[in-house]
């Protein structure tokens, strides 16, 4: 019996060859898996449209992919619904241009029936385990999780939490760019970490940082893929 495993994927940033690389030949994902992908999906690497079809193809599949949104899918959404030239360079000037390339548009109003994937990303998921956000919780709110949070579930840099305010659950985050050394020793913490800044891979050297790392959960394995795009 093949055992359900849960997986959580950090910040791919339009890196699609190596996100399908690390899915299916490193991972080799099943769909018996949850796959957790917390947000920054899209921006900076070459290929952000061709991780958005992989995520919906999976999903039409019936494959259980529960994806975040990240600051950049933020950005985007700004970008959109209010239309200032300050929103506007705020999301190209960090990665946007490249998602409009993938994309072959100009302007974010043109990616068609994708805006709804990225309008109804949540802000977080809760299991019965963890918390999967995109960069991190207001622990100074008496509910992290509430609206008035949201800032700091997009954007916060930092690792420190409160427990108490955890309920016994793990927080799992991306956002903040570590090497792979400070990511492993957060794997059996209250709060796993993993964004190893994979669309900067051409710049760092790969076994400090520049990967793209899936974490089974159950076991606590990373998996490592280089990036390859």
């Amino acid at each position: 019996m093949t055992k359900k495993r849960t997986i959580a994927i950090a910040d791919i940033h339009g890196c699609c060859r190596t996100f399908r690389r690390l899915l299916f030949d490193v991972v080799r994902l099943e769909k018996t898996d949850t796959l957790h992908l917390l947000g920054d999906m899209i921006d900076r690497g070459p290929d952000s449209k061709g991780v958005i079809e992989i995520i919906l193809e999976l999903q039409a599949d019936g494959y259980d992919v529960r994806p975040i949104r990240g600051n950049h899918e933020q950005m985007l959404l700004q970008a959109i619904y209010l239309p200032t030239k300050e929103n506007a360079d705020k999301w190209l000037d960090n990665g946007g241009y490249t998602t409009l390339k993938s994309y072959g548009v100009i302007t974010p109003e043109e990616l068609g029936e994708h805006f709804c994937f990225f309008r109804d990303l949540p802000l977080f998921r809760v299991t019965d385990t963890h918390i999967y956000v995109h960069a991190g919780l207001d622990f100074t709110l008496d509910d992290p999780l509430s609206i008035e949070g949201e800032e700091t579930m997009l954007w916060k840099f930092g690792g420190d939490v409160d427990e108490a305010k955890l309920n016994g659950k793990v927080l799992v985050s991306g956002h903040s760019v570590l090497p792979l050394k400070i990511i492993r020793s957060t794997l059996r913490t209250s709060h796993i970490r993993l964004d190893n800044g994979c669309v900067f891979g051409d710049a760092q050297p790969k076994l400090v940082m520049g990967n793209l790392v899936a974490l089974e959960l159950e076991r606590g394995v990373l998996h490592i893929q280089e990036n390859i795009e």
